[in-house]
């Protein structure tokens, strides 16, 4: 019997580490990305190459602006043929990040979810795709200046502006 009685809690032991109980690591929740630190010194210009603006613009840039305030870091990127530009800014909300984009999202009209953190905006003049990573909240915009063009794909464009934000929050 003592024979029998050691396989069952020697087979029961091997069952459990198998399922990873007790394990701690095991059980704790993933953790939460912090980057508000990062917003003070970011250069949100410097957060995509050239390339990437290029392929977000559909053509080559012009130039890039800083556009800094009190309340955000941004930059203008201007398309080659000048009428149109991507704007892209960086916040660092007072609500949680999350709630900040839903909170966007739902005063949005006709705002669409794109994944579990990132939603878009697209109309004939200009498209928009904000996400929240750790901390921040980032945003690219892609528009029209006034009488020179409109947005024929908005699909295409929200895509191209999707990828651009992945880039720049690997960055972060």
């Amino acid at each position: 019997m003592t024979l029998t009685v050691r396989r069952v809690l020697l087979l029961a032991g091997a069952m459990l580490v198998l399922a990873g109980c007790g394990d701690d690591k095991a059980a704790a929740p993933p953790e939460a990305k912090s980057n508000a630190g990062a917003y003070d010194h970011v250069d949100v210009c410097s957060l995509a190459s050239d390339e990437q603006y290029k392929a977000a613009l559909g053509e080559s840039l012009a130039d890039k602006e800083r556009r800094d305030t009190d309340s955000l870091k941004a930059c203008a990127v201007d398309g080659s043929s000048g009428a149109f530009y991507i704007f892209l800014s960086v916040m660092r909300p007072s609500m949680a990040a999350a709630e900040q984009v839903d909170f966007d999202k739902a005063a949005a009209k006709d705002a669409k979810g794109v994944d579990a953190t990132t939603f878009s905006f697209f109309d004939d003049s200009q498209a928009y795709v904000e996400t929240y990573d750790g901390d921040l909240v980032l945003r690219a915009s892609f528009v029209y200046y006034v009488d020179s063009g409109k947005i024929t794909d908005g699909p295409g464009t929200v895509n191209r502006l999707h990828a651009l934000l992945g880039q720049m929050t690997q960055k972060i």
